[in-house]
């Protein structure tokens, strides 16, 4: 009550000077000029209530009584059940202050003296540091200017008058907060007592108030104060338990019901206005943005807005804080209609800035006027048009934009106004996404867009902010995830924009002679640029064009390539027809192994692929060809022949590189190759597998291609139809190795294939070939056969017994050929040098002599008497001429080796072709009965050989072979081209049977043997065994007939015999029985007249009876 009277005090001295603030917008009561000194004012009521302590207290504190003293007008005074409830649900439990001014202390620290909260000031600047108390008064200042801006809210500057209140009205009013986005200077300019209108956050306008009166739709039984555009909220109107009755001319509002009981309402007029007893506080409006994340239905708007970015121009920096607002928000379900789902993330990414100010551009409206832009607003200007809104107020209610009703109108906030609408006003035909770059944005690749930018690509591939992008372009966008999965695991440096070097071009200094190119100057020096531009693809890539093995041409165009595009590889599996063009599983599309994500998006005339992984450009061809293991012989014959730095450096280059197993297939030859000494010829032969342009497999036109080698020779490009095979081969002609018009040069027997084509590297592309394309000067004699094996007993031994000229690959003379015993069987070709015209010859062929060689190792010979040999001319002569195999003997073929020809022409890399007891003449045939060779099968990749029909049992006359190596043909010169010309046919797919004659490559070589073959002699036993076994075998032979014929003479008679004695005494009993039958008849025992004496059989000297009977006078019984 010490506070009330001190106030009652204040109010008394101030009465004398009261007068209105400025014109309100309802008239106040007209009390008259002269107000007794002692009559009724604001503050007496509130003094009067015991329900408004706390209210009274924060108005001194706030140094808001003179200023009440002062005012005609409203005020809405919380009772202390009020403030005690708000201060539960609105005291923070840490250091900051709700409103501004409410700390965790709650009201109590506000429920002091002024001289008391001095005090209390005073001693905490005491305790802190001297540099502190500006900080420190601030603070308070702060404090005490955001407790009034809400006492303020309160108050309004003119009196709700009884009859208005009786209407049952629900009314907007004007409060006397002025919302400002700072504190204004302290002092206050003007008088300190009174707020002073600004141009704040409403223009000059006080924050707008709802009051809904009794018997109003949200105003109940005694009205209500400050509830929102739906009518919640607020605070009710305090049934004024408490107050003591009015005197002195004040008077309360009762009610009147037929003479019943009246009971007061929280209203009291007085004089200057009315004080209206509030059992709730009245919370101010909150900022625009506040408000917006508030509300249900604009939580969409509330994500786009809550960025700790500002906003782009021409939008204010921060909605919240710019003066006099009117939004026209759209709503979610706007917004959903309005947007896809691809548009409204693009929305919601940290780069939607320029779409969002053309989205919420026009729904913004910074100043009407200098006005808000309230529902009365626009009802006192019927149209206003702003560029392309058009705002009206029709007379029924509600706003109109743009010819739509607005959901919800007047959602009052500290810096304007809020109006819903049902749908997002933007211009008709309005695209969202105008551009590539805010597709990228709106789909997960933001890190893209940002690389882009850094590297100045943005504008010309992805479109300017604002503008379309009037180019097509293919666009592979890694996702965010790609980007940061490669920096993972490659470190950030890996995208920065160090500059790049350009390809330079400098000569070998190990290579005379191979200069590179010069290079134009790169597009652009920056790797980054180079690594964006590999992943954008000029014109419109649709998934139906793409085909599996396609090569895109990208924007990467760089001097390594003589300023032409880098490819890109395109894998498609598993699309049918029938399949949605633009819908696509995963995986099934791939740009350089990155797979694509999701389907493709069309924007304006571009196509944007998502891809899972960046795409690095192609290193150069050494890092390329070292990633396979099967190219490893390559990279080391590179680097054996000092080509490593122009392998890097020649812009434009198509290389040919054999995998292992070609280099393996050559065997001696690339053992020679690989020697210090043949450096020269190593690079010659990897300088013909480069081409010096570039070679994409799918632009080659079918036929014959002629394509000029670095080396400086030819070599022939084949591709069997549009999708067929491709193959490498050399050309017919070439200088000084004239092979006709039909069979390659070099005299392989069958082109190189393609086995895996394109593979792009960084100064070209890199085509792997199954075998290795010699060029035709190349010149492996068997000489530098047999060094590249490292062995070297078998070439002494052949120059010391004469054939030098085998090992030099040449022609021999007559006289050479004599002193080795062959002039009846090779005939000699000029006078020893290929240079002289050659003798007359068989037209047919093509190629002169070849022979090969079957070397023994030195290991080998260790294990023979070699002194033996080197003693006897005739004996070395055999040894060697039974490891030595002609081409053409030049005399008819031994039996055998015409009966077991071989079948099939020789296999790659062999000079012979080895079958399963295949049989071949050596130059020892001719003059020795065993001079043929026989092959059988060991393994899978050797073969074991020996003398034919050599009997015996010594291994000397057997060895296993152990590598080998092809000799270069040596073309004929002069020879009739159309006999070449008419051996091929169309069609032919078997290897050409010129290219092989006898079973032998037309060039020869050299075979490795691991054991020495000894010329077989057989001895005396050898020669005539034959002859001791046949009369052996003949007297055998008797001797078992004679045996025989006697055993069977005597087996025959012992059974003749056997027959005959049974037969005999057969006979004998039967006599017996007759005779037995008359000497019982003589005695009487029968009628029958007895004989005159008995009847005996005589026999002659074999048994036989003779039919003749003798009588015997006796009775005796025989």
């Amino acid at each position: 009550m010490r506070g009330a009277l001190a106030l009652l005090v204040l109010a008394v001295s101030a009465a004398a000077d009261q007068l209105s603030l400025h014109r309100p917008t309802t008239q106040p009561t007209k009390l008259g000029d002269d107000v007794h000194a002692m009559g009724d004012t604001l503050t007496t009521v509130l003094s009067a209530s015991e329900q408004h302590g706390t209210f009274i207290h924060l108005l001194q504190r706030a140094k808001l009584i003179p200023m009440l003293s002062r005012l005609n007008g409203s005020v809405f005074a919380p009772t202390d059940k009020a403030w005690a409830a708000w201060e539960e649900t609105h005291r923070p439990a840490g250091d900051g202050r709700s409103g501004g001014w409410l700390g965790s202390a709650g009201l109590a620290e506000w429920l002091v003296s002024t001289d008391e909260a001095e005090a209390a000031l005073s001693a905490r600047i005491a305790a802190s540091p001297g540099s502190a108390e500006e900080e420190i008064r601030t603070e308070s200042d702060n404090q005490n200017w955001a407790l009034q801006q809400h006492l303020l809210y309160h108050m309004l500057n003119y009196t709700l008058t009884e009859d208005e209140w009786e209407r049952s009205l629900g009314t907007t009013e004007t409060s006397l907060l002025h919302p400002l986005g700072d504190r204004p200077p302290n002092p206050v300019p003007g008088n300190p007592w009174t707020p002073v209108p600004t141009d704040g956050l409403l223009g000059a306008h006080g924050q707008r108030i709802r009051v809904d009166r009794p018997g109003s739709e949200h105003g109940g039984d005694r009205g209500r104060i400050g509830v929102n555009h739906l009518g919640d909220g607020g605070a009710g109107v305090w049934d004024g338990s408490g107050w003591k009755e009015p005197d002195n001319g004040s008077h309360h509002l009762k009610d009147q019901d037929d003479g019943k009981k009246k009971k007061p309402v929280g209203l009291r007029w007085v004089p200057n206005g009315v004080v209206v007893g509030l059992d709730g506080v009245l919370e101010p409006p909150k900022s625009l943005v506040e408000t917006i994340r508030s509300l249900p239905q604009l939580s969409y708007l509330a994500k786009l807005l809550d960025s700790p970015e500002p906003l782009p121009t021409p939008l204010p920096p921060w909605i919240d804080k710019a003066p006099h607002v009117t939004l026209f928000a759209a709503s979610d379900d706007a917004f959903e209609a309005a947007f896809d789902d691809v548009e409204r993330s693009y929305l919601e990414g940290g780069y939607g800035g320029e779409s969002f100010n053309r989205v919420l551009g026009p729904s913004i409206l910074l100043a009407i006027d200098r006005d808000v832009g309230w529902k009365d607003t626009w009802s006192k200007k019927p149209t206003i048009v702003n560029g392309a809104l058009n705002v009206s107020a029709p007379v029924d209610g509600g706003l109109v934009v743009n010819g739509t009703a607005a959901e919800t109108v007047d959602i009052f906030t500290s810096n304007g106004v809020i109006h819903i609408m049902p749908r997002v006003l933007v211009p008709e035909g309005f695209e969202l996404l105008n551009s590539a770059e805010k597709v990228l944005l709106s789909r997960n690749a933001t890190r893209f867009v940002s690389l882009l930018r850094s590297a100045n690509l943005s504008s010309q591939y992805i479109g300017e902010p604002g503008k379309k992008n009037t180019h097509q372009w293919t666009i592979l966008a890694p996702t965010d995830d790609a980007i940061e999965y490669f920096e993972l695991w490659n470190g950030p440096g890996m995208l920065s924009l160090e500059p790049q070097s350009a390809a330079v071009s400098f000569d070998d200094g190990d290579a005379p002679g191979d200069v590179v190119k010069p290079n134009p100057p790169p597009p652009d020096n920056s790797p980054l640029a180079a690594l964006l531009k590999y992943h954008v693809v000029p014109g419109k890539v649709s998934p139906k064009t793409l085909e599996d093995g396609m090569l895109l041409a990208t924007e990467l165009r760089t001097a390594a390539l003589g300023g032409e595009r880098q490819r890109l590889h395109v894998e498609v599996s598993g699309r049918s027809k029938a399949h949605p063009e633009w819908d696509l599983d995963a995986g099934e599309i791939q740009f350089g192994g990155a797979m694509v994500v999701g389907s493709p998006v069309k924007s304006g005339d571009s196509v944007i692929y998502f891809i899972s992984s960046l795409l690095a450009p192609p290193l150069d061809v050494l890092q390329t060809t070292v990633a396979d293991l099967q190219l490893s012989t390559y990279i080391a014959a590179v680097y054996a022949a000092g080509l490593e730095r122009t392998t890097k450096a020649n812009p434009g280059t198509t290389y040919f590189v054999p995998r292992n197993k070609a280099f393996a297939q050559l065997g001696l030859v690339m053992k020679y190759l690989l020697l210090p000494e043949s450096r020269d010829e190593l690079r010659r032969v990897l300088r013909y597998l480069s081409v010096e342009k570039l070679v994409y497999t799918p632009d080659v036109e079918s036929g014959k291609t002629v394509l000029r080698t670095i080396q400086g020779g030819n070599i022939v490009l084949d591709k069997q139809g549009d999708n067929g095979t491709v193959s490498l081969q050399s050309p017919s002609k070439w200088e000084g190795h004239d092979s006709g018009k039909a069979l390659p040069a070099n005299g392989d027997l069958r082109p190189a294939s393609l086995v895996t084509d394109n593979m792009l590297a960084e100064t070209g592309v890199i085509h792997i070939i199954d075998s290795v394309i010699l060029p035709a000067d190349a010149q492996m004699t068997p000489a530098k056969l047999i060094r590249g094996s490292k062995q070297r007993v078998m070439e002494e031994l052949m120059t010391k017994a004469g054939f030098g000229w085998i090992l030099e690959g040449r022609e021999p003379s007559l006289a050479e050929l004599e002193h080795v015993g062959l002039e009846n069987a090779i005939r000699p070709q000029g006078s020893g040098s290929d240079e002289d015209a050659p003798a007359p010859v068989d037209p047919t062929e093509l190629a002169l002599p070849a022979y090969t060689i079957l070397m023994p190792t030195d290991k080998a010979f260790s294990r023979l008497n070699l002194t033996q040999y080197t003693s006897d001319p005739d004996a070395l002569l055999s040894l060697l001429k039974l490891h030595i195999i002609p081409s053409n003997l030049g005399t008819p073929l031994p039996k055998a080796s015409v009966e077991h020809a071989p079948r099939y022409p020789p296999r790659d890399g062999l000079p012979l072709a080895l079958e399963d007891d295949v049989v071949y003449p050596t130059l020892l045939a001719p003059s020795a009965r065993y001079g043929e060779l026989a092959f059988r099968a060991w393994g899978e990749s050797e073969w074991l050989v020996g003398v034919h029909n050599a009997r015996s049992g010594s291994t000397d006359h057997g060895a296993r072979t152990n590598g080998a190596g092809r000799s270069s043909v040596r073309w004929r010169k002069g020879h009739d081209d159309s006999i070449s010309r008419s051996k091929v046919t169309a069609g032919d797919t078997e290897p050409q049977p010129q290219l092989w004659l006898g079973g032998m490559t037309l060039g020869g070589g050299v075979i490795v043997l691991d054991t020495v073959l000894i010329p077989y002699d057989p001895g005396w036993w050898e020669r005539w065994a034959w002859l001791v076994l046949t009369v052996t075998g003949g007297a055998a032979g008797v001797s078992v007939l004679s045996i025989s014929v006697w055993w069977w003479y005597t087996t025959t008679r012992a059974k003749r015999e056997g027959y005959e004695r049974v037969a005999q005494e057969e006979e004998e009993r039967e006599q017996e029985e007759a005779n037995r039958r008359w000497r019982r008849m003589s005695r009487g025992e029968g009628t029958t007249p007895r004989p005159s004496g008995n009847f005996i059989r005589s026999r002659d000297v074999n048994g036989n009876g003779n039919g003749h009977g003798n009588a015997i006078d006796s009775d005796e019984d025989i």
